[in-house]
Formats: structure tokens, C-alpha cells, sequence
């Protein structure tokens, strides 16, 4: 078996080991290195720069931006972009030297967090050009000639857009099927194909296109790589490009806008591509590296976009549902003085802190450029975006029925026009962009795991016999008694000054404790499920729950001792350790579910509910699949007929 989880095997060929520092990789390995959280502290001529952009964009967004007037027409006003450009808010990640402001991930993540408050939306469109756009793959791959040419221009007036997802892949990022082929004459590309869900694709000028190419192997200088074969010619693979496509170029047809449950105003694209000539000059980076450089580059959205917006939206409903607790009499009582809600709200204000100190940590880390952030990228992404869905959905709760009703209806009645429900619709959104809880769970283990997974596959997922299954359990033993010897041994904590505090030291024991008993845990499903570890995802997402928790206790811990001693703010500590408390359960919780775990009866339940089992769940009703609910004229591809027990 040559990767550990079973339908991610398309990708590994994609992953890089590890070539900075990984806070996490040590903590699924039971050594948490807790130094690598304190990197230099931020730079006061940054921050003030930053802080000072943050007012422009404020006296901006208060003076001629409408958010209701978004979710009401679901479209940004062309004004609203033009302004944001002149401001700079576009080119906020591109350096000074090509015509942006060269903002750090920290200032960038603020900046959108504050956008967020406002208009989701409009930080949504802000966001997917400066982390997904060209803007970042031509950054980190590009040419000098492509950062010339095309950087100033997305700074200051094109928008752009990343088309990846297909409407037969989705996930699969690696299964794509536009096809891009050299030309007999070797000076163009040319590309048919389809992509769906390209967000800003309806208004983009520039998309960082992924297709496939026809190639052949070749060895220089002793490495391979691909070489594009003209059309016609055989070829070795058809390998994932990076291509910069000009949405003028003719043979793209913009099929569809796509609509959603939420955000509105989103400009959603469904791209059809024939006959488009793109330029060889336009390819990015080198043939066959797309998709790596697509997981590069979504490392950004994960890691600072989608964290920063998530934030800016809970906040965004704070106050308000603090003053709707305060407010609303039921029984002559308001309800912040009934315990239920005040339980309620505890948890919002910890959880919602929590989020904050994670973000605020990752973002700080990634300014370094020495970290290697993929998974704390995933993790702080499925973090903020999990708990944004909780803390809105427990706001409208405080708020009861008004909270399920729209802003344009309360507004008629004179009520206070805040639409809690459009943030309840609009967070779904961000769970499934950019990498999809379920999907980036088992990515996250996978990452974490590498050390495990590289030693014992050749053990433990191979079956090898004779004196070469003696020689390869010796190996495992001498790695790994020491390595499990260890896991029993509290590994002392580095001498600083951060974790002088009781309180700190206590969460980060904890910490460093639950670390060294994971990476016991880990190893245990190893040897007891062997080669079908990579089939129970139920075990996975135990471990990366535990992980994800651990770095938010840790971040929250941090960040509340850095209030206390440079802000002077005592308040954070009840935040912090709430969270703590709350972490703990949810850790204490999935540590007995990975000692009893057993999902098999739940696994055979779902196989034989999806091959037509039990159908008296659907008697009573008129029933329908999901083919009753396609158009005579549809051209949706690969609706097979479903199983059906009568």
C-alpha cells in the first residue's frame, strides 16, 4: 500500500515533506515543540501600518457600502470594487515593488476580519484574488516577466479567479479533465473543458486556470520532469498545469452564475472552455506542478482568509445578540438573566476568543515564512469556520422567532433590522470552501502521521514473510520501544516567561501531557487495524479533533497571557479558561470513543441504506429521488439509476 488513506492516493504524488518547522507534526508525534509558538513578536511600524489602513477601509465601508443592499440585489455594486482597488484593498498580500501595499498575513487577516463585520460578501470578493487569484501562484511561481506584467494590474483593477473544481470532481482536485494541449506549432495551449463553483469568475479579467496536459517523461540534470507533446504525438500522462487565463480570450463561455443558500452577492462562475488558445508564456510555474501548487496556494485561504471572515462574522453578531439577551423580556425576565442563556452566551464569548487566539496565532506564524503551516492552515480553518456555524446558530437561538425571520421583513415592523438568519446561511459557505471539513480531517491526520505512516508501512500495511519479516519487525522494534518508552516520560516545558502564569502552565502540561498519550493512541490503531487504517475515517477524526483542540487550548492560553501582560487585560483569563474546560471534555470524550471505538455497525447501517435498505423510511410520502428533479432538457452527466428495494 503505498499511502495511508484510501481516495487520497491521486494527491501524494502532490505533497512535499516537510521543509520548515511543524508545531503539529511534533504534537501527533507525542514531542510538542511549545518554542516554535513564539516566534519574533510583530514589528510596531507594521502593525501601525496596518492599523492605519484598517480606519481608511472602515470610513470606506461605513460611507458607501450597503451590505443589506448586497443581500438584497446579491450583487456588489461595480462602485463598491472600483473603490476598494483605489484604496488598495485588492493588492493588500502583492509587494510594494509591483504596485500593492505588501501587507503581512497578519495586517491582511485583520483587515478582512473588520470587511467581514460588515459584508462577508464583500470580504469574500476582497479575499479570493490575493489567496487564490494569480496573484499568489504567479508570487510563488511565476516568472519576473508574470509579475511585472499581470501583479500591478490585480492590484489596482483586475479581479481574478481560481478555477480548479469540475462538475464531476469536486473534492478530487485530482481527477480533473480539462484538457490543455500544445499546439503543433508549440506556441499555445489550447483548453476544453468545464469548471464549476470559480468564484469571481463571472467578473474576473485573470483566473488561475488548473487543467491537464499531455506529456512525456524527461530526465535533466538527473530530476524528471514533464515536457507538453504536441497535439497528435503520444503521450506519457496527462499531467495537472498552472495556467494565467485571460477571460477575454475567445472560446469561454460563462454558463452560469451560480446561486446559493447564502452569500448572495458572491459572483459564482460555471465555466465552459472550447478551443481557448492560452499563450505557453501563460503557463505558470513548470508542466505537471499544478495541483502542487494549488495545495500551496490554498494554504493562504485556509489558513488567513476563511479564519478572518469566519471571525469577522461572529463578531458581527456579538453585540447584537448580547443586547437582544438584554433586552428581551420573557415571563418578566430578560434573558440574560436566565442560566440557560447565560451557559449559552459563556460558551459563545469563550469559543468566539478561542477563534481569535488561533487565527491570530497561525497568521503571526506564517509572517515568519520558516514554518511549514499545512496543517495548522487545515486546522484553523475547520476551527473558525465549525465554530462560526455554532456561535451564529446559538445567536439566533437568543434570539427566538425574530431571529428566523429576514432583515427586510423586521425592518417593515420598525424592528432592529440585523439578519442573524443571513449569517446563519451565509457560514455553511465557508465549512465547504477552500477544503471541506471531512475532506481536510483525513488530511490533516495524513500529515500528521507522516513519520508513522513512512516506518510502518512497510510492516504493519505489507505482509513480507520469512527472514525479511523477521528483519522488518526488528527495525519496527528498535524505532519503536524507545519512541513508545518515551511517551511515558513528561517532556519538561521550555523556560519562559510566558509560562510562568499558573494558568498558562497548567493548560500547556495539559497539553504536552494529552500530546504524549495521542501518539499512543495513534500507534495502537496501527497495530490494530494495520492496512484498513485507511479505511476507518471514524479513528481519523477522532485524532484530528484531539490535535485541533490541543493548538486552541495552547493559542487561547497564549493569547490571554499576552492581554494580561502587555494590554493589562485581566478578563481574558476567565475566556481562556473556560475554553480550557470546555476542550477538555470534548478531548476527554474522544479519547474514550478511540479506546471503545467501534464504528462497524454504523459503517454496515450507511452501506446498506445506500444500496436501497430499508425502505419503509420513505413510505408515507410521494416519493422522489434525486432524478425526479431534473429538467427535460438537462445536461447533467453520470446520474446512474439508484438501488431500490420495493
Amino acid at each position: 500500500m503505498n499511502t495511508l488513506f484510501k481516495g487520497l492516493e491521486r494527491l501524494e504524488e502532490a505533497r512535499e515533506r516537510f521543509k520548515g518547522a511543524s508545531f503539529m507534526a511534533g504534537l501527533f508525534n507525542g514531542r510538542p515543540d511549545f518554542n516554535l509558538l513564539f516566534p519574533p513578536p510583530e514589528p510596531p511600524e507594521e502593525k501601525a501600518e496596518g492599523e492605519a489602513f484598517l480606519h481608511q477601509v472602515e470610513t470606506f465601508l461605513r460611507q458607501n457600502v450597503d451590505p443589506e443592499e448586497i443581500e438584497r440585489t446579491a450583487k456588489i455594486p461595480d462602485s463598491v470594487l472600483q473603490g476598494l482597488f483605489q484604496l488598495g484593498a485588492f493588492g493588500m498580500k502583492i509587494p510594494k515593488a509591483y504596485g500593492g501595499l505588501g501587507f503581512s498575513y497578519k495586517n491582511y487577516g485583520r483587515v478582512l476580519t473588520l470587511m467581514a463585520s460588515w459584508s462577508n460578501i464583500l470580504a469574500l470578493t476582497v479575499a479570493v484574488p490575493q489567496s487564490i487569484g494569480i496573484a499568489m501562484p504567479i508570487l510563488l511561481f511565476g516568472t519576473e516577466d508574470q509579475k511585472k506584467k499581470y501583479l500591478p494590474q490585480v492590484a489596482r483593477e483586475a479581479i481574478s479567479a481560481f478555477a480548479l473544481t469540475e462538475p464531476v470532481t469536486g473534492s478530487d482536485a485530482a481527477n480533473i479533465q480539462t484538457e490543455a494541449v500544445l499546439d503543433p506549432r508549440g506556441s499555445h495551449f489550447m483548453v476544453n473543458g468545464e469548471k464549476l463553483w470559480c468564484t469571481n469568475g463571472s467578473i474576473a479579467r485573470y483566473v488561475t486556470l488548473i487543467a491537464r496536459v499531455p506529456s512525456r517523461r524527461v530526465h535533466r540534470h538527473g530530476t524528471l520532469s514533464w515536457e507538453p507533446v504536441p497535439s497528435g504525438h503520444t503521450a506519457d500522462d496527462h499531467v495537472p498545469t498552472a495556467f494565467i487565463l485571460d477571460m477575454t480570450s475567445p472560446g469561454i463561455e460563462i454558463r452560469q452564475r451560480c446561486q446559493f443558500e447564502g452569500c448572495r452577492g458572491i459572483e459564482n462562475a460555471h465555466l465552459v472552455l472550447t478551443g481557448v488558445r492560452v499563450p505557453v508564456d501563460n503557463v505558470i510555474g513548470e508542466i505537471g506542478k499544478g495541483l502542487k501548487y494549488a495545495l500551496t496556494i490554498l494554504n493562504v485561504g485556509r489558513g488567513i482568509s476563511i479564519p478572518a471572515i469566519c471571525l469577522g462574522m461572529a463578531k458581527q453578531a456579538w453585540q447584537p445578540t448580547l443586547d437582544r439577551a438584554n433586552t428581551r423580556i420573557t415571563f418578566q425576565k430578560p434573558l440574560a438573566e436566565r442560566q440557560t442563556q447565560q451557559i449559552r452566551i459563556g460558551h459563545m464569548a469563550a469559543h468566539l476568543f478561542a477563534m481569535e487566539a488561533l487565527a491570530l496565532l497561525v497568521w503571526h506564524l506564517a509572517d515568519q515564512h520558516t514554518y511549514d503551516l499545512r496543517i495548522e492552515a487545515a486546522i484553523v480553518k475547520m476551527f473558525c469556520s465549525e465554530r462560526t456555524i455554532q456561535f451564529v446558530r446559538d445567536a439566533q437561538i437568543i434570539f427566538g422567532g425574530i431571529g428566523y425571520e429576514t432583515a427586510d421583513s423586521k425592518r417593515l415592523r420598525g424592528e432592529p433590522a440585523f439578519g442573524i438568519e443571513q449569517l446563519v446561511r451565509d457560514s455553511e459557505m465557508y465549512r465547504i470552501g477552500e477544503g471541506a471539513t471531512d475532506i481536510l480531517r483525513p488530511f490533516v491526520v495524513r500529515e500528521g502521521l507522516s513519520r508513522h505512516v513512512d516506518i510502518a508501512k512497510g510492516v504493519l500495511f505489507r505482509h513480507p514473510s520469512g527472514t525479511a519479516q523477521l528483519s522488518a519487525l526488528w527495525r519496527l522494534f528498535s524505532i519503536y520501544f524507545p519512541w513508545y518508552t518515551r511517551q511515558w516520560v513528561r517532556q519538561p516545558l521550555p523556560p519562559r516567561q510566558e509560562f510562568q502564569h499558573p494558568t498558562v502552565r497548567n493548560m500547556v502540561t495539559y497539553v504536552e501531557r494529552m500530546s504524549r498519550r495521542l501518539a499512543r493512541h495513534i500507534v495502537y490503531a496501527f497495530i490494530r487495524f494495520r492496512e484498513k487504517f485507511s479505511e476507518e475515517q471514524g479513528i481519523q477524526n477522532r485524532i484530528e479533533r484531539i490535535g485541533e483542540d490541543l493548538l486552541a487550548i495552547l493559542a487561547a492560553a497564549i493569547y490571554a497571557e499576552q492581554r494580561a501582560r502587555i494590554d493589562g487585560s485581566e478578563e481574558a483569563w476567565e475566556l481562556a479558561r473556560l475554553f480550557f474546560t470546555s476542550a477538555q471534555s470534548r478531548i476527554t470524550q474522544a479519547f474514550q470513543e478511540l479506546k471503545r471505538s467501534d464504528d462497524s455497525l454504523a459503517s454496515q447501517v450507511g452501506i446498506h441504506a445506500v444500496k436501497g435498505g430499508y425502505p419503509f423510511l420513505s413510505a408515507g410520502i410521494i416519493r422522489r429521488g434525486l432524478r425526479d428533479y431534473l429538467t427535460k432538457n438537462s445536461s447533467v452527466k453520470n446520474m446512474e439509476e439508484p438501488p431500490c428495494h420495493k
